[in-house]
Parts: structure tokens; sequence; C-alpha cells
């Protein structure tokens, strides 16, 4: 657990503290201990960051941010150094090497960072220090939630000593683009927003039975057919391959890696009707789609000759827009007698174009290599075979992280078919990724089915994807929810500066007006 010592200020007023408290330990009992819980409260909060760092100190006093900071940056790091720009510009404070407060921005040959763990210490000067770029951008990250989301005059930040390496190297959210469209500014602004809580995985499911997201040139009606249908009251459209490019180059200044998936063999009736000769002989629906029934479209694995070559074309031109070392092939909800001939084909040739394919829970029954990633989705199933066989797990049990579920249970506009409850905040956070011994690390997913605008998006992504970054990178806090609470409780005007269209938790008192 994190050092919280010396500080005695809460982060929200006691009333909210204790009302927390209440909620957290009373929600089946009622609130007729109040008081009890008020005189036990949690850890103090020493700072509000999110997700919790693994190591945070105290060391007592502030100091205040002038009009101006001196900074300094001693190896390469031009992503943190353009993001303490950006926060600082927002914040209306000059930087350069003149008078202020020194700020130091610091690459260091020190292993125990890793990829993404740095060092923060402020106290009359502040100082960042990771083994790479990447790792400073964090740390630029947790400066930017300790300052206020708006200029404000003497702004004051804590004397502390932060170490910080996360859990797991796969933080990660999956947004199913392709039975709803997002456009392509959202996905901008999300990458933004992941950055703030440390996220560092963007899985698009960009091709399914409603419609097909990306352009493939050699097989241009996949974008001209699959590409204009969408599921009832959804949007249509697609991405180029430059568009594509440039998404994944912003990404990668935010600590983001972007994770296509090509979803096979089923799931692919936009496919089908693009191109009729991938179905068997015998398939007499080949229209657009736009219903939500799933299992019922198949490439026609009896037709090699036709199916290989479209999987090979399809993959090659994904990896020549998608640098990221995983490529998810899909691989769920089908049965047919050469489906795991099909998904130990398509597995062999992502490895063999250098990559790590990735595929849904049931591609496990396939004869792979270990190497290849499984994704849980289905909380019931059984995964004990795939870790046996040293397979990475991603996380993704529905019933705790199927944000197209309810906020709350009976939300209008979600899906309750795994838990009926819905999966709240608290939920999500109370997930223990240390019992599966091969976890690569966790993600959330969005499917789109009544999920047709932005506002909608953000109302199901937003607080919940906190908690998965919190899961993610320190999941020791996982029994203390008040305390997260809090902390991400104080984080609400940084949402608001980003314009996120948030569901108004009511654990976090966001039912209220925010002064």
């Amino acid at each position: 657990m994190p050092a919280l010592t010396l500080s005695r200020t809460p982060a929200l007023p006691v009333q909210w503290s204790s009302l927390l408290a209440c909620l957290l330990a009373f929600a089946v009992t009622g609130c007729a201990q109040r008081v009890e819980v008020a005189q036990a409260p949690a850890a103090e909060i020493l700072a509000n960051v999110v997700p919790m760092p693994t190591h945070l100190v105290r060391t007592g006093g502030e100091l205040t941010l002038g009009a101006s900071v001196a900074v300094t940056v001693e190896g390469e790091a031009p992503h943190a150094r353009r993001a303490l720009d950006t926060l600082l510009a927002g914040l209306g404070v000059a930087s350069g090497k003149g008078q202020g407060v020194q700020l130091r921005l610091q690459r260091v040959d020190d292993p125990s960072l890793g990829e993404e763990g740095y060092r923060l210490r402020i106290d009359d000067a502040i100082v960042m220090e990771a083994a790479t770029d990447i790792g400073l951008f964090h740390a630029v990250q947790t400066l930017r939630q300790l300052l206020p989301a708006q200029p404000k005059p003497g702004m004051q930040l804590p004397h502390l000593e932060i170490e910080d390496v996360p859990a797991y190297g796969w933080r990660g959210v999956s947004l199913d683009v392709a039975r709803s469209f997002l456009p392509l500014d959202y996905l901008y602004r999300h990458v933004d927003r992941m950055a703030l809580f440390k996220l560092n995985r963007l899985h698009l499911h960009l091709t399914d039975d409603q419609g097909w997201r990306i352009e493939i040139k050699r097989y241009p009606r996949l974008t001209e057919v699959g590409g204009a249908s969408a599921v009832a009251g959804g949007r249509s459209g697609y991405y180029t391959q430059a568009q594509l490019k440039a998404l994944v180059a912003y990404a990668q200044a935010h600590g983001v890696t972007i994770v296509p998936e090509i979803d096979m063999p089923g799931h692919v009736q936009a496919a089908l009707a693009s191109y009729n000769a991938l179905a068997c002989d015998d398939v007499k629906n080949l229209a657009p789609y736009s219903g939500t029934k799933v299992g019922f479209s198949v490439l026609c694995l009896d037709k090699p000759e036709v199916v290989d070559p479209f999987v090979r074309d399809v993959l090659t031109e994904v990896l020549e827009i998608f640098p990221s070392h995983e490529i998810h092939i899909g691989g769920d909800e089908i049965r047919h007698p050469r489906y795991a001939e099909f998904v130990e084909m398509t597995a062999a040739l992502v490895e063999g174009m250098g990559r790590r394919p990735i595929v849904w829970e049931e591609g496990s029954v396939a004869n792979t290599r270990p190497t290849m990633m499984v994704q849980l989705w289905n909380d019931g199933y059984d995964i004990a075979p795939a870790v046996a066989k040293g397979h990475a797990l991603i996380l993704s049990p529905c019933s705790f992280f199927y944000v197209d579920h309810g906020n709350y249970a009976g939300q209008p506009q979600t899906y309750d078919w795994c838990r009926k409850e819905g999966v709240p905040l608290a939920r999500i956070h109370g997930f223990d990724p240390t019992v599966f011994k091969t976890a690569a690390g966790v993600e959330a997913a969005l499917w789109s089915e009544l999920v047709h605008t932005d506002a909608a998006a953000d109302n199901r992504l937003w607080p919940r994807l906190a908690a998965v970054a919190e899961v993610g990178w320190n999941p020791s806090t996982r029994g203390d929810y008040l305390h997260f609470s809090g902390r991400l409780s104080a984080l609400r005007p940084h949402l608001d500066a980003m314009g996120i269209a948030y569901h108004r938790e009511p654990d976090l008192y966001w039912t209220q007006p925010w002064n």
C-alpha cells in the first residue's frame, strides 16, 4: 500500500467523507451507524491523484507557482516536454529558462522504473525523473492532476515524493466503432482523456456485422458498402488509412498504443455484403445488416482459396497502418467445424508478420503458440486451460468491465445481459486482477449497439474508466473505495475542462453542481 503519512487534511469536506463512507460500508444495512463510520475513516488523502501512486509521501509544506517557471530537460523527452508546455500554457504559466520555480525533466538510467514508471519530487523545486520519455509523460500527468484545472492566482502544490511504477503493462479500453461509428475528433479527445489517467491501450473494434470502418485499398467495397451501414439508430462512416496513421502518431505521443481488431471468422456480415464471394454458395443473406443479433455470419471456411488471400491482404494493410506489437483477430461467438483451424492459421499468419496475435477467449481452443494473447470476456468461461498453456490474459470479464452495461441498475439504453445490476463504479474498482497468474492487464469494453452519440459514449465511459486505470496501475487500492472516490471526486473539474459528458455518479457527489 502507498505510504500514507504526514497529511491531516482530507480532500473532501467532512460531511462528504462521512456520507461516502456510509454509502460504501452500509449500502445494504442502511446509514444507522454513520457516526461510527465517521469516527473510523479510511486513510487520509494526501494527494488527489488517480491512479494512486505506488509510493507517495507528503514531506510537509507547499510550493507556490508564480507567473513563470524555469524548465530544464536532461535527455530526450519530446512528448513529456510538449505535454508540460501545454499544461503550463493552459494555466497561464510561462515556461523557459528565466526566473521562477525550477522544474526539471530528467531521463535516468534506472531499470527499476521500467518503460512507464517515474519519480516526482516537489519541494522548493519540481523534479521529474524516468527512464523513458513516456515515463516522464506520466509524471507530467500526475503534476497535471495536482494542479487546478483552470488558472488561479497563487497555485499551490503539496511538498511530496512519489515513486510510481504500474503493476500491469496493459491498461486499456475497447471502443466498438463498427456497430455505431465514432467520429475521428472524438477519438482524438478520447486519447487525451486516457492520457490523464495513464491508460495506455486503445483497442479499436473496427469491423463487425453492422459496419466496416477501416479503408483497405485492395478491397474498396469494404468501406463503400460496409462503411455505409450501421446498427439501427447508429452512425455510419469509416476512417481512411491516412487518418488512422495520424491518429496512431498522436496516440503514441500521449503514451497510448492503438490496437486494431479485425473480427474473424464470425461477425463479418459487412464484409460478406461487400464481397459476396467470401460467403459460402448456399448463403442467401448478403445484405448490409442493422440488427443486434450475433453468431449468424461467417467467412466461408470451406473456400480457403478465397478466404485465406483476403485475410492475408487485409492484415497486410492493417499492419502497415498500426505499428502495435499486438494485433487482435477476433474469433468470438462462432461455431464451425473449421473454426479452430482458422484461428490457428490466422494467428500463425500474424506471428509470421512479426506481430503478436490476440483472440477472444474462445480462440484459446486452437492449437496455437503460447505467445498468443487471450482476452477473457465471459465470467463463466473456463480459462484455466489457456493459463496452463501460458497464454497471457487481457482481463475484460463482462460483469466487471463491460461498460455498455449501466452505471446503475436499469439505466436507460444500456445492456444488462451479463449483470442485471449494471456495472457500477465501485464494482470495477473492486476487481482483483492478481488472481489471474498470467494477467497482462485489464481492459474495459464499450459495445455500441445502444451508444449512438458522443455524449452517450462519454456517459458510459466516465468516470468508470478512472477505476479501470487504478485497477491496472495499482490494484492494491481495491480494498479502499472510499479513498479512491475521494481522490476521484476532487478531479471533477479536470473532466469538466475536457468537456466530458460524464455520468453524474452519486458516490462522487457529482449529482450536485461543482463549486
